[in-house]
């Protein structure tokens, strides 16, 4: 019997007329990683969902051969899907508020894994429960365990979804973009629990991103797609140290620098046209000290409820804040330690309590930007009518064609054209819906700007190229910024001053 647990040979899937996958070849054994990296649309995680039976029923799918576990993966019925998914084989998407259940507390959705494929008794389970929410690193997993998903961090949703994948240490993971929302921290202990059970139990771990540093450091092999074919695989030194294809080159080039602070970043494009990285300066912090805004004392709670009992869970306790213009402010800190909770107080989304709140500006000159510009923007609206309304609230002296004309010129400020207003978001790639939500924050015409882990989801490629856009339009506007996130090189990078926060728990 072969030792191959997935042995896929020239498979194609299409959705219409769209080619996602092309004559992809793709072997995973016993004991072995191997990470698939690329873009997002590169198919990089179509093959997988078509692995764990989770194919849409549109995709037209044509292949040599696709055995998992020995096995045609075609030929799996309903309920030998459902004895597989779980125990044999794991999978940990890489949004954790879709992959766990809004209204059933964590605890208990670990529980009815433990439930469907043992039979272990109530106190066992629990036992097992904790002990993986513990092995994660979630803070506090006895009292976790009984909160519902949006009471916990994004960080530490993941941290869940880790837990759940491999709570019945599974003979095959399939890892789909899993670290994306964690701390460096955090990631390289997930990272090493994933290593651990890979070298210790002898399962497979198949391993999809799109950042090529992450996988670096221990993958066995790794496979490179690019527009749904296969263009550099091999073990990952021969790929990382000396990459063959420009699309390999400039996905390793695309990443802030661990030293230095050079402007503008080097993209895909610079590579794939053969063009080389541009003619770069240093960013260097303002040289002036005149305060923007000033907060002294910052208390930020949440409120719990055991019971009759109702306790404050404070996340920041006496905080002081200070923004100098033409600054970039960076806060970085473990998922927990309150840093977006900040962002958001400033602007009054989040309760808060203060000694001094000083900015002599219009309040409405602090604009900010979400991590997730699909949830941040209307998906039934066309991006004329929202950004029409925040130019009609900001400015309601112009008249609507004057609207639609700045409109117009916010999307092509932000790298994009006038004739996109008349498009609804879903029409738009991860990267370009940033755009249009950093476009959006500069109808307002701010003076300061909130960026909350604004680039924490996208592809390294497009991660450099919002990121060079954000200190053009930073430059350009006279912008002093607040830069969130869980990302010390993106940090570094970005920031001419940085606030650490440490966790409370």
């Amino acid at each position: 019997m072969s030792h191959l647990l997935v042995d896929i040979k020239a498979l194609n899937i299409t959705f219409g007329d769209k080619h996602v996958l092309k004559d992809f070849d793709f072997s995973l054994a016993k004991g072995e990683i191997v990470s698939v990296v690329g873009e997002s649309g590169s198919g990089k995680s179509i093959s997988a969902l078509m692995s764990m039976g989770l194919l849409a029923p549109t995709a037209e799918v044509v292949n040599k051969q696709a055995l998992l576990f020995g096995q045609e993966l075609e030929s799996y019925t309903q309920k030998e899907w459902l004895q597989i998914r779980g125990k044999r084989v794991s999978m940990i998407f890489q949004d954790p508020m879709t992959a766990l259940h809004p209204s059933m507390r964590v605890g208990k959705q670990l529980d009815e894994v433990l439930v469907q494929h043992t039979s272990l008794s109530s106190k066992e389970r629990k036992k097992l429960i904790i002990s993986a929410l513990t092995e994660v690193e979630l803070p506090s997993p006895e009292t976790s365990q009984f909160k519902y998903p949006h009471e916990l961090s994004g960080g530490q949703r993941q941290r869940v979804v880790i837990a759940m994948a491999m709570l019945l240490e599974p003979e095959l993971i399939i890892a789909d973009e899993p670290t994306t929302a964690l701390d460096k921290e955090v990631e390289a202990t997930v990272l090493a629990l994933l290593e651990k059970l890979v070298r210790t139990k002898g399962c497979a771990l198949w391993f999809i991103s799109h950042d090529l540093e992450v996988v670096a450091s221990f993958s066995d092999k790794v496979q490179v797609l690019y527009k749904g074919e296969t263009v550099e695989k091999g073990s990952a030194k021969q790929v990382f140290d000396n990459p063959q294809h420009p699309y390999t080159k400039g996905l390793l080039a695309c990443r802030p620098p661990k030293h230095g602070r050079p402007y503008p970043l080097p993209v895909l494009a610079d590579f794939m046209d053969r063009s080389g990285p541009p003619i770069q300066q240093e960013l260097h912090p303002p040289s002036g000290d005149i305060n923007v805004l000033s907060i002294r004392g910052l208390n930020l709670g949440y409120k719990t409820k055991k019971g009759l009992k109702t306790t404050m869970d404070w996340v920041v306790r006496d905080l002081d804040l200070k923004l100098l213009k033409g600054e970039t402010l960076g806060l970085i800190g473990p998922s927990g330690s309150g840093k977006s909770s900040i962002g958001r107080a400033i602007v009054g989304l989040n309760e808060y309590s203060c000694t001094s709140f000083d900015y002599e500006g219009n309040p409405l000159k602090i604009q900010f930007i979400f991590q997730d510009p699909f949830s941040a923007l209307n998906g039934s609206h066309r991006i004329g009518r929202i950004l029409g309304a925040v130019l009609k609230r900001h400015q309601g002296e112009l008249s609507a064609e004057e609207r639609h004309s700045r409109a117009g010129a916010l999307l092509e400020e932000v790298g994009l054209t006038a004739e996109d207003l008349a498009k609804k978001p879903a029409s738009f790639s991860g990267g370009q819906r940033q755009r249009i939500g950093i476009a959006r924050a500069l109808a307002a015409n701010p003076k300061v700007l909130i960026c909350d882990e604004s680039v924490s989801a996208l592809d390294v490629s497009v991660q450099a190229q919002v990121l060079n856009l954000l200190n053009g339009i930073k430059k350009n506007r006279d912008l002093s910024m607040i830069f969130i996130s869980h990302d010390p090189d993106v940090i570094n990078y970005m920031c001419d001053r940085v606030m650490i926060l440490a966790s409370k728990h």
